[in-house]
């Protein structure tokens, strides 16, 4: 009985919730939330195909070189104390203060060279500083200094690194001054100091002995002399290997010697194999023939003892068949 209550009410309020005004599931409701959500997306859309457009203005502005328009005003809805803050803060910012911080990069217009951008942009620039230093509220720009030097040097040519070249210029002096003192006083100290580096004596460690070259001046062939001391050993002695040994040195730590010796090793490789292969192809013939010859040979013997075995058997026959004939003939004679 309960349960069948419940139910009714149930019913009874879902047919009554469709019928109020503030139900979100109303008819009416459904349809006037669409219609609003159509009229905000068309405003969108038509707000941005606005500033589309403004850009594209501002663009093509810009790369004319010409002063891009301002931006228009939010068409969005707004109330007044938005407005009246917007105006204010206009009011409050100095003429000039929108462009510091930042230069706006200059472009050339439809039709003009180099040559007239140049003398506009020049005009432009006078005209501003003009306008600056006539203007007592005007704000003050910042403009970095410059150095003083000059872009010209002594031979009137134009040198833009002329401090930095005659630092160097200075400085390589200096070290070279620095260098010349410093073995004037190690020369000087030579004399009375002894040290450990000069143990083996003056220039031992640059020089050693067997390093040393003989004496090639005074007239003699340089040539001459180095086929001598090719002969020699290091202390002057005859050495008959000294030669060979030498040029089996130099082909052992030449690089293009190695490659050839190399090369040629393949090659007496290449050549090995193939006689192993043409000698193993010769001894694989020679099997075969033999293998051949002997099987003929077999054959051939076979084919002789089937001959001989077959004579034999019919000598056999003809011994058996005699006698009886002869026995037969006997008889028939008596």
């Amino acid at each position: 009985m309960c349960s069948e209550i419940t139910k009714i009410n149930a019913d009874f309020l879902s047919h009554l919730l469709g019928k109020k005004s503030w139900n979100v599931y109303n008819a009416d409701n459904i349809a006037r939330v669409r219609r609003d959500e159509a009229a905000a997306k068309a405003a969108e859309e038509a707000e941005e195909q606005r500033m589309q457009e403004v850009d594209a203005e501002r663009r093509l502005a810009i790369l004319r070189g010409e002063m891009p328009p301002p931006l228009p005003p939010s068409s969005s809805k707004s109330g007044p104390s938005d407005a009246n803050e917007t105006r204010l803060r206009g009011a409050e910012r100095p003429p000039g203060a929108e462009g510091i911080g930042r230069e706006r990069k200059k472009r050339k217009r439809v039709g003009e060279d180099d040559t007239d951008f140049e003398m506009r942009i020049a005009k432009e620039r006078a005209v501003v500083a003009a306008g600056d230093d006539n203007d007592d509220n005007a704000i003050p720009v910042r403009r970095s200094k410059t150095s003083d030097a000059p872009l010209v040097d002594r031979s009137g040519h134009i040198d833009l690194f002329g401090a930095a070249r005659e630092h160097a210029v200075r400085s390589q002096k200096n070290e070279e001054a620095e260098r010349e003192a410093a073995k004037k006083k190690r020369e000087l100290e030579d004399q009375y100091t002894m040290r450990f580096v000069n143990a083996a004596g003056k220039d031992g460690l640059s020089a050693p002995w067997y390093s040393k070259k003989a004496d090639v001046g005074r007239g003699a062939d340089t040539g001459m002399t180095l086929a001598e001391d090719q002969g020699r050993d290091v202390w002057g002695n005859e050495d008959p290997g000294r030669k060979t040994r030498d040029s089996e040195r130099i082909v052992a730590s030449d690089p293009l010697a190695m490659m050839k010796k190399g090369a040629a090793r393949v090659r007496e490789v290449k050549k090995e194999r193939a006689n192993f292969e043409e000698e193993r192809q010769r001894e694989l013939k020679e099997l075969r023939r033999e293998e051949k010859r002997r099987e003929r040979y077999e054959r051939r013997e076979r084919r002789d003892r089937d001959e001989k075995h077959r004579n034999s058997d019919g000598k056999h026959r003809d011994r058996r068949t005699r006698p009886r004939h002869k026995g037969r003939r006997g008889e028939t004679a008596a």
